[in-house]
Order: C-alpha cells, then structure tokens, then sequence
C-alpha cells in the first residue's frame, strides 16, 4: 500500500497540484454543521443540481461511517492564482457567477481540480483499489453541465454523466475542510461572498482542497 500511495501522491504532483498529503482517513475532521452550509447562507445553485441539496441530502451519521470504512486519503491543494480569485471570492461573487464568463471560470477551476483526483482514482482502481473515490465539491452543473441550462436528471431522473458526476463532498462525508487545511499547515481562509480579498493577509494564497479516499 505505501508504494501505491507514493506512486499517487507523484502522479498528482505531475498533473499540477501545489501540494500534496498522505492523511490517515480517520485523523480527517468531520461536522454535522457541514451540512448546513449549502442551504445556509444558501449557495446560488441550491436546488440546481441532482448532487446537491434538495435534491441529494446528507446524512452525518452515516457520513461518519463512510469515511470509517477507509484507511488513507491523498489530500492535495490547488492555488488560485491573483486574476481568478474575484471568480472564488469577494462580495461580487454572486454577480460573476450570472455571467457565462464568471459560470465558465467556476467550471474550469472544478474540472481542473477533479482531473487531478480523477487520475488518481482511476490509478487506485486499476491497482485493485475499487473502492477508492475522488471526492468532487460544488454543483455538478456548473462543472459537468456548464453548457446546458439545466440539470437532466432534476427534469427527467437521467442525468447526462452518470459515469463522473457524483453528490457533493459536503453532504456525502461532511469534511471540516478549514480544519483539515490548517492541519496540514495550510493557513486557510473561508471564501465566499463576505470574503474580501483585500482582507486576506498579502502573502495569502486562496486555495481549494481535493479529496480522495482510498481504501
């Protein structure tokens, strides 16, 4: 297993994370209060996406058992560079994200993000590890359906990827991801529309955390 987990921490290097950690997956920090950040404040693609809340709803007892049942976690960080924070960050914010370049640069940060855990999950699987699993966040609908207007499965029960999208990290295993950030010694800060960039320390990197778990 330590060979397969060095092999996944190299390939994740290569496909451009910032940073990566072997975790034990039990020292990862869980709240049931997770929970209710996707409805309070409410995130404006609430009830757009079939992995996201209404729509999917988790279940923290039952997320605590989930993540149990791994042994190890790749944890790795992706830096947001000074032109793409506006698109992660700030009061206007919810203002960008009306926009089809502000929706585009969300979506291309999140695909950038999951390729890097996708890789790995599929390395993990072909190396016997099948339960392994790339942990994706935010709404499906931005990163996989960016060109429709809609979530197909909402409208009809099919969803257009079944194979790649999955329900939100947030709701599915309820990590703590600030706590686990500054476990690593990532120093970092909440993000989101009370979040003004000018308020980050100057030599801050705003960042966001990819997930997997491998069993």
């Amino acid at each position: 297993m330590h060979a397969h987990l060095q092999k996944y921490l190299k390939l994740i290097k290569e496909k451009g994370a910032d940073d990566v950690r072997i975790v034990n997956a039990r020292d990862i920090p869980q709240d049931p209060r997770v929970l209710l950040k996707c409805s309070s404040p409410k995130c404006p693609f609430y009830g757009q996406s079939g992995g996201c809340p209404p729509h999917f709803t988790g279940n923290f007892q039952q997320a605590k058992e989930f993540l149990n049942a791994y042994n190890w976690a790749i944890v790795y960080r992706v830096d947001i560079p000074d032109e793409g924070r506006q698109y992660a960050t700030g009061p206007g914010l919810f203002e960008q994200l009306k926009t089809k370049e502000g929706r585009h640069k969300l979506a291309s940060m999140q695909r950038y993000c999951f390729h890097m855990g996708d890789a790995i999950q599929s390395a993990a699987y072909y190396d016997g590890h099948y339960f392994a699993v790339n942990c994706h966040f935010g709404p499906c609908l931005v990163s996989l359906c960016e060109e429709f207007e809609h979530c197909q499965e909402i409208k009809s029960g099919i969803c257009r990827f079944p194979t790649i999208a999955k329900p939100s990290v947030e709701q599915t295993f309820c990590v703590d991801f600030i706590k686990l950030g500054v476990s690593l010694g990532w120093h970092r800060y909440m993000m989101g529309y009370c979040a003004f960039p000018q308020d980050y320390p100057k030599d801050h990197t705003p960042f966001a955390i990819g997930l997997v778990l491998v069993d």
